[in-house]
């Protein structure tokens, strides 16, 4: 028995010591990774307060030059851009001011916890990253404004270069206008006879807004002299489109009339083989139609006297392509193929040159040229893309004669659109840009505004745009 109790005595006091010593070492293990987490924490914290303190000074620097270089903007480019400069460096100073208070709380004499050092050092790095980034980006664009000051005079030099030589090619116009007359009617120079008036006085806008620039520039106001030599740039431009339509007009002409000695050709032979289907056939629509194509073939003008091509083409292919519709409804479908394959030619060169024509009364004029005429071109440029796509003769030849048609008809309604918007009128609103056709009557060109900038009542004042 004492033998057995001396034993259990040595085994309790080894399990004793077993657990005091575990308890001795687990106790170590936890001041050691306690030991390492603070020291870690003080290392971060020692880094956040080195990049704290350099990012203020950066910052504070950053912001002392852009102060000056709002100073350079005023003297520069005007009390505008250094405004603006100077409203985002009051912004950037903010957040410069928020940062060195939270840098004072950290080193005065009331102790902060770790967390809240590491919050605020945090802190002072996002404010200082956002001071700076508000000062880059006002420093790209004032550059950016220095750049487009400092290209002003050059393009005020070339808008002058550009408006002399477009004056001096105005009597030239002129004269292709008298000899175009002689040629062709009223009616079919109504699109660009009033060119060269137009043009001279885009071009007394483009000089005197040239004048309103340069004197902007030399009172250190950089947007507005960018402004005033955009416009005086957009006029002249819009002059040259002008005097372009003047000379491209006879080759149009020509084109035009080419493909009306076709189609005059081969609406001669539709009528023939009109004529000859059974009476009975052609009794009602087809013997119309035949009425109204001789009719348009009669009243075209004789050789050599003034005439409408264009006009006297879409009369023409108009009463064709009525015919047409009348003997398909009465042929049978592989002949109706066969005439379709035929006359497809005559009816792809018209669809190619009407949508020619339009896109260009569109792209010459831009901004006077509303929706309906810009629609009527969508249009028919896709009637035309499919066409060539398409497969079946007759719808091929119907898919070219509506291509054709809306070409028309969207050059008709650019060109009115044109007659009935001015031009110049103001920098607000550009030059005549499209306010409804329902605005201006036909012969009100360059109505309104740039009318009374001819008068000089407008014009003597355009400076006072940019006042």
């Amino acid at each position: 028995m004492d033998l057995t109790v001396a034993a259990l005595r040595r085994v309790g006091t080894v399990v004793v010591l077993g657990s005091v010593l575990g308890g001795m070492f687990a106790g170590r293990r936890g001041r050691a990774r306690e030991q390492a987490r603070l020291a870690e924490l003080q290392a971060e914290l020692a880094r956040l307060e080195r990049d704290a303190g350099s990012a203020l000074v950066r910052t504070d620097e950053r912001l002392r030059l852009a102060d000056d270089e709002a100073g350079y903007a005023l003297a520069q480019l005007g009390e505008q851009d250094a405004h603006e400069l100077s409203v985002a460096l009051a912004q950037a100073r903010g957040h410069l001011q928020e940062a060195f208070h939270l840098q004072q709380l950290l080193h005065d004499a009331i102790p902060d916890t770790d967390a809240e050092r590491h919050e605020w050092y945090t802190r002072i790095l996002e404010l200082c990253r956002t001071a700076e980034a508000i000062a880059g980006e006002q420093g790209a664009a004032l550059a950016a404004r220095r750049a487009a000051a400092g290209r002003t005079p050059a393009a005020l030099a070339q808008v002058r270069a550009e408006a002399d030589r477009l004056r001096a090619a105005l009597p030239g116009a002129e004269t292709t206008l008298t000899g175009l007359r002689s040629r062709y009617t009223d009616a079919a120079l109504q699109a660009v006879a009033a060119n060269p008036e137009q043009a001279a006085r885009l071009l007394e806008f483009a000089v005197r807004s040239a004048e309103v620039a340069a004197r902007k520039l030399a009172e250190s106001r950089g947007r507005d002299a960018e402004s005033a030599a955009t416009a005086a740039a957009d006029a002249a431009r819009r002059a040259q489109g002008l005097l372009e339509a003047v000379d491209r007009f006879e080759m149009e002409a020509l084109a035009a009339e080419a493909t009306l000695g076709a189609m005059i050709a081969e609406s001669r032979e539709e009528i023939a083989a009109a004529r000859a289907i059974p009476a009975a056939q052609r009794a009602g629509a087809v013997d119309a139609a035949i009425g109204s194509l001789e009719q348009a073939l009669a009243e075209l003008p004789a050789p050599g006297a003034p005439s409408d091509p264009v006009g006297g083409l879409t009369r023409v292919r108009q009463a064709n392509t009525a015919l047409d519709d009348a003997v398909a409804a009465v042929t049978e479908a592989g002949r109706r193929a066969q005439a379709a394959s035929a006359q497809l030619g005559t009816a792809l060169d018209d669809a190619e040159r009407q949508v020619l024509a339009a896109r260009r009364a569109v792209d010459d004029y831009r901004a006077p040229v509303g929706p309906q005429a810009r629609t009527r071109l969508a249009e028919a440029e896709r009637e035309l893309t499919e066409t060539r796509a398409e497969t079946d003769p007759e719808r091929r030849l119907a898919r070219a004669r509506r291509a054709a048609s809306l070409a028309a008809e969207a050059a008709a309604i650019a060109h009115r659109d044109i007659a009935n918007q001015g031009y110049g009128q103001g920098y607000g609103q550009g030059y005549g840009g499209w306010q409804g056709a329902q605005q201006r009557s036909g012969g009100d060109v360059l109505g309104g505004i740039l009318g009374g900038m001819v008068l000089g009542g407008i014009l003597d004042g355009i400076g006072d745009l940019f006042d």
